[in-house]
Order: C-alpha cells, then structure tokens, then sequence
C-alpha cells in the first residue's frame, strides 16, 4: 500500500509542477535488423543469434530440456506431478520416499527424522517470509512493543461508544 501512495504522490507533484525530473514523451527505437546466423551483443552485454523468424539468447548453460531433475536414490527422472511435490522437499521420488519412510519407522527412528523434517520446513518458510518481507521485519524490529495494543483498543472504544451514543438518541 504504501508504494501505491508513493507512487501517487510522485504523479501529483509532477502535475504540480514541484517535480525535478524530466518529463518523458515517447521514445525513439533503433532496433536493429539481423540476417538468419548473425551474432551480436545487445546494450546489457548478453549475447543473441538471430534464428529463422525468431532470436535466441547464447548462453555458457546448457538448454534447460523436459526434465530437470534425477531421483537421488533411483536416478529416475521427475517427471510426474507427485514426485515433484516430494522431490522438493526430500530430493527422491515419490516411491522411494515411501521406502525411506518405511525403512525408518522399521528401525525407530521416524519420530526423530519427521520432526528434524518439520523444524527444517518451518525455518524454510519463517527464511523465506523475512526474504520477501525485508521492509515489514525491520519495522516491527524498530517498534518498541510490537505487540502494543494501545491504539488498537483506542479505534475499538471509539466504535462501541459512537454505537452507544446512537442507541441512546
């Protein structure tokens, strides 16, 4: 929310005539063209070859084809909605995670493995959450109490005391 006001704010100076940036109408193209087997480097440094009615990007990696990843204990290929689920999470397919399992509760130590398992999602996702939310975990890092509720029981005594003065009346 608070990059939309920014952005609006950014409009509003610019009709207000407080901006100090250039204003920008248009753009002029310089696009070049390119017989089928030419090589060149566009203004980013990456390096296309014009193709038969299309381009491609030269790469030093390999094309990424139909399959991505192997099995660790199989070396099938992860190819099926449900093993790719599982492979996420524990680098086998679906089938050979039913083994593993099964091997571990024979020998007693499931209990143990799952609750490494879940401690090490868990810390996956609180990772990925302060990752994709850096500007939200540095405000409640600055706050004093983050879970001070003074303002929010201030909003909810006005409400219950503009609903009692309409009753009243």
């Amino acid at each position: 929310m608070a990059k939309h006001s920014k952005n609006l704010q950014k409009v509003q100076d610019m009709l207000d005539g407080k901006s100090t940036r250039k204003i920008q109408s248009g753009y002029l193209t310089t696009e070049e063209t390119h017989k089928v087997g030419d090589r060149w480097f566009d203004s980013d440094g990456k390096e296309w070859e014009q193709k038969n009615g299309y381009r491609t990007n030269i790469t030093k990696l390999a094309n990424k084809g139909i399959v991505d990843h192997r099995c660790s204990d199989c070396e099938s290929y992860i190819i099926r909605p449900w093993d790719k689920e599982i492979f996420k999470f524990n680098g086998r397919c679906y089938y050979c995670q039913i083994d593993f399992e099964a091997e571990l509760k024979g020998t007693g130590k499931y209990d143990k493995w799952l609750e490494d398992q879940n401690k090490r999602i868990k810390e996956g996702y609180i990772e990925k959450f302060e990752k994709e939310n850096k500007e939200l975990v540095e405000e409640i890092k600055n706050l004093e109490n983050p879970f001070d509720t003074k303002i929010a029981n201030a909003m909810s005594n006005a409400n219950v005391t503009m609903e009692i003065n309409k009753n009243t009346k």
